[in-house]
């Protein structure tokens, strides 16, 4: 793999060297070879496809408490194979389509560059504007709606007011962008590049709020871990033995987080001393990375003849392609599927605060729905922006070989303005990340604290037998049965000697039979479903224990949500007769009457609940006495 690479970085650098003219060829002077750039970017984007994409998403991990400061981390994914599962499910496609169109759109662009620097095929670039445009336009709606409705458990049947509110946010964002440009049109008189720039950061804006909130919030797990990871040892985020390779990008990723904030600190004064104060090296400023970076630049002679050598360097086109090489690998590859792989492990929820939390990490790893929808979320979430991003610092930084660069300064969106809308771009996700940042910082010492157990469900085949020679799950099922509250509370009082998951398990399930026995139904349908996370999602008692307890507490449409998918044809009646309950006590959309009763003669429960009604008939809430 590092030899292809270097291979084809080697390629891109010794292409032959370009004119400054950048040539756009009419689609009515088609000729074979303008076909190949094509051909390249197709036939790279199913590499991209097939083999990067499915390994990026090969060690997915989520990570939820199970009791006092201790957290379970389990496998959502370890081979390719089981990445390639997850990635075809429904849930799952919207967002990597969307995600490999701002790819191939990239690619196009890189494989232009690399075959004939100089010239570029028009139709080409209008397939390059779709494919980077449709993501860019669909990016902040997702977001919005994520930050606004969640993926969780909750939203995975969509109803009427779901999908409602998923079409009124399009309307909303739509608006936004209008009456920005509306605004400025009256303050100008003229749509000017700077209200340009502002409507489209009005537009982006959910998407660079949820970027900021999820790396302020995760800025204590990534750094935490990857020190971790850089002295050797397993974490949550990387539960293998790190290698050389793992520990060097970790130092380097450890270097990168422990100077964000002050990163972030220098774009935000930067813009704002830019914007307010309007001073005559405002390019050169914005140019050589803010205050901070043009202070050192012009107080130290050898970084000035460094850059000054490096600015001759941006007017070749096989720089560009080599820029964009490197962007495709860091930033389409490094950070889409870190932000998936955080998202999914949820320490925004024990590591941060006020971070972007789409569902509870129980959900994430019981529900295969709520993951598909998480992985969607984050290839359609950010692969516009991050596309987006992309385009700006190129035509910031390369405009001399980029296309339609004369027509963009026509339009006054000269370089410093182009230089001041991607500064303008990053510093609003930076004054997010900041405020983030600043109330999680508190959370660092007491994650330094917690306590994770990695893999306990890989250790979990076995059963802990007891002197008697039973094992401890039949004897919490058979004190369930017999209603027996003094075993059930002994057994999680007692000591064994097996692995310590396997014995948190069902001292877990035997809580759980203990508070539905005592009728504590808001407690017993948290345990349930911390017993449900613990199996995988593999569990038909805690689901039925769940929607009984919704049901108790008069949640029916939670009830009806948590018997998905458990209904039996024949043979299973328990989740047929859950479910008809929780018609027969639906006061507004119940579909049962009398009649239906007697289809259920002779049971149990349909027999107490006639009893029961019949004695609400001749209840009296005063009666004489």
């Amino acid at each position: 793999m590092n030899r292809l690479l270097t291979l084809f970085f080697a390629l891109v650098w010794l292409a032959p060297t370009a004119a400054a003219e950048v040539v756009i060829v009419q689609p009515s002077e088609p000729s074979a070879a303008l076909a190949i750039p094509f051909s390249i970017a197709l036939v790279a984007a199913l590499v991209l496809w097939r083999w990067f994409v499915p390994r990026q998403l090969a060690s997915l991990q989520v990570a939820f408490e199970i009791d006092d400061d201790l957290y379970e981390v389990h496998r959502i994914s370890k081979t390719v194979a089981e990445a390639r599962e997850l990635l075809g499910e429904r849930t799952v496609s919207k967002g990597v389509v969307l995600y490999m169109m701002g790819m191939t759109g990239i690619l196009l662009l890189i494989s232009e560059l690399m075959f004939d620097p100089q010239t570029f095929y028009e139709p080409n670039l209008f397939l390059i504007a779709i494919l980077v445009g449709i993501p860019i336009l669909i990016s902040p709606w997702e977001t919005l709606n994520a930050q606004l409705l969640g993926v969780g458990k909750a939203n995975m049947k969509a109803g009427f007011i779901s999908r409602l509110g998923r079409l009124t946010t399009l309307p909303l964002l739509l608006a936004a962008l209008v009456g920005t440009v509306f605004l400025g049109l009256q303050l100008e008189g003229t749509v000017t590049p700077e209200w340009i720039a502002i409507s489209m950061l009005v537009f982006m804006g959910p998407t660079i709020i949820a970027y900021g909130r999820i790396m302020g919030a995760s800025w204590n797990v990534l750094l935490l871990n990857k020190w971790r990871s850089f002295r050797g040892q397993t974490t949550a985020i990387d539960p293998e033995q790190p290698l050389f390779v793992n520990k060097l990008v970790a130092i380097i990723l450890v270097l990168f987080l422990f100077t964000m904030p002050l990163t972030a600190l220098n774009g935000i004064v930067t813009v704002i001393y830019v914007v307010t104060v309007d001073p005559v090296n405002t390019e050169e400023m914005l140019n050589y990375g803010g205050i901070i970076g043009y202070s050192i630049f012009i107080n130290i002679d050898i970084i000035m003849e460094i850059v000054g050598q490096l600015e001759a360097l941006k007017s070749l086109p096989q720089v560009l392609s080599l820029y964009l090489s490197l962007n495709v690998a860091i930033v389409g590859l490094a950070f889409i599927f870190e932000l998936t792989r955080n998202l999914l492990l949820g320490g925004q929820s024990f590591g941060g605060t006020f971070g972007v939390q789409l569902a509870p990490p129980r959900d994430i790893r019981s529900e295969l729905d709520v993951r598909g929808k998480l992985v969607a979320f984050c290839f359609a979430g950010f692969s516009g922006y991050t596309v987006l991003l992309l385009l700006l610092v190129c035509y910031k930084e390369f405009g001399d070989v980029m296309p339609y660069t004369d027509w963009l300064n026509e339009q006054n969106f000269d370089e410093e303005m182009r230089l001041l809308t991607t500064w303008m771009f990053i510093a609003v996700g930076q004054t997010i990340f900041m405020l983030t940042w600043l109330a999680s910082i508190s959370q660092f010492g007491r994650l330094r604290g917690l306590k994770f157990d990695i893999d306990p469900d890989q250790r979990r085949d076995g059963a802990v037998m007891l002197t008697e020679g039973n094992s401890l799950r039949m004897m919490i099922d058979k004190a369930a049965q017999n209603d027996d509250l003094d075993m059930l509370r002994r057994l999680q009082n007692a000591s064994f000697t097996d692995d310590e998951a396997l014995i948190r398990h069902e001292k877990a399930r035997a809580r759980m039979w203990e508070l539905a026995l005592r009728g504590l139904w808001p407690q017993a349908a948290e345990e349930a479903k911390k017993v449900l996370a613990q199996s995988g999602g593999d569990d038909d008692e805690s689901r039925l224990l769940l929607a009984v307890s919704y049901l108790a507490s008069r949640r029916l449409d939670a009830a009806r949500e948590a018997l998905f998918g458990l209904e039996q044809p024949e043979g299973y009646d328990e989740p047929e007769l859950i479910s008809f309950l929780c018609e027969w006590l639906d006061p507004w959309h119940g579909r049962v009457d009398e009649d239906d009763i007697w289809d259920w003669e002779n049971n149990s429960t349909i027999d107490h609940l006639q009893d029961v009604m019949k004695m609400l008939e001749h209840w009296d809430p005063n009666p004489d006495t």
